[in-house]
């Protein structure tokens, strides 16, 4: 089960082991923006080129849906990122359980992001856990863990989401034959040390520069991309009362004391702490570019305050 290109390495694994995949859930296809046209999910596209069955329940939790899996008599249920909350009598069907594929080493960060959480919190390593799933969120005993996973200094969500599915399909290519024979041990985790990671909704972007240190905007907008982005607002002086926003791509730190929210030259913004100077932006409606091109073009919003 699962929904995202995160998840396509666990199931390539899964092929990989010779194991029978009597089927693929995955969310149902989903209207593109501009042309709102139904696109498959990535999981789904992957499966059928490998001639998969695939289902894609509005819910998983459904009567027919839970009929449709009982029905398969599966021995084991592996998910990874599939994007819905399964019900008890979903979870009590297969004979071994199931096991959901957690980029994190539980019981730290738990959670819908993850990846994100732990570039915004600055941490050096991470991995991925296995762990039985339960109903209380991510709180399953641990199966099976991957070793560390370094966070680059430029790593963003995608870059390091992607390593992570990686590490996740060698996880489940060195271990899945050991857990369908039994041959594993369940170990609870330390609900001391639990931390948590919650949904990241598109205002968490919007940037707090009287708050915010200039190296926690740089994490956040690394664990940001490509959604929601991290943003800002200012005012054209020529339309007092216009404000656009202005979203930032690309950042680094700059050590100095400098007004919150104040654009000095080169593109340098005042932080809580130190100055965060940008590398390249996105101004409303227009594309991608590097910050010196902006201030060409828009040079009066030199010493102005953003919002």
């Amino acid at each position: 089960m699962g929904t995202p290109e995160w998840a396509i390495p666990s199931l390539k694994a899964v092929i990989e082991c010779g194991i029978e995949v009597r089927a693929v859930f995955t969310q149902p296809d989903r209207r593109v923006k501009r042309t709102r046209e139904l696109v498959p999910s990535p999981v789904k596209q992957f499966a059928l080129e490998q001639n998969l069955a695939v289902y894609s329940p509005e819910n998983a939790g459904s009567e027919d849906t839970m009929n449709l899996v009982s029905s398969m008599s599966p021995k084991m249920i592996l998910v990874c990122a599939y994007g819905q909350i399964l019900t008890q009598q979903f979870l009590d069907i297969p004979h071994i359980g199931c096991f959901n594929l957690h980029f994190s080493f539980l019981p730290s960060l738990r959670g819908a992001s993850p990846v994100q959480a732990a570039i915004a919190s600055g941490l050096k390593t991470t991995g991925v856990s296995l762990q039985k799933i339960v109903l209380r969120l991510d709180s399953g005993p641990l199966a099976v863990c991957s070793g560390e996973v370094e966070i680059l200094h430029d790593d963003n969500t995608p870059t390091l989401g992607s390593r992570l599915s990686e590490v996740s399909g060698n996880l489940i290519l060195q271990n899945l034959q050991n857990i369908l024979e039994g041959n594993f041990t369940l170990t609870e985790q330390n609900e001391t040390k639990a931390t948590y990671c919650c949904i990241i909704k598109k205002e968490d972007g919007h940037v707090n520069w009287e708050k915010e240190t200039a190296q926690e905007i740089e994490r956040k907008i690394r664990a940001f991309t490509p959604w929601p982005g991290v943003f800002s607002f200012y005012k054209k002086k020529s339309k007092s009362n216009f404000k656009q926003r202005l979203s930032f791509t690309k950042a680094a730190t700059v050590k100095g004391n400098f007004d919150c929210g104040k654009i000095y030259p080169n593109m340098v913004i005042g932080a809580h702490t130190d100055g965060l100077k940008i590398m390249s932006l996105k101004p409303e409606g227009k594309k991608e570019m590097d910050a010196e091109s902006f201030l060409r073009g828009n040079a009066e919003i030199l010493w102005s305050l953003l919002e």
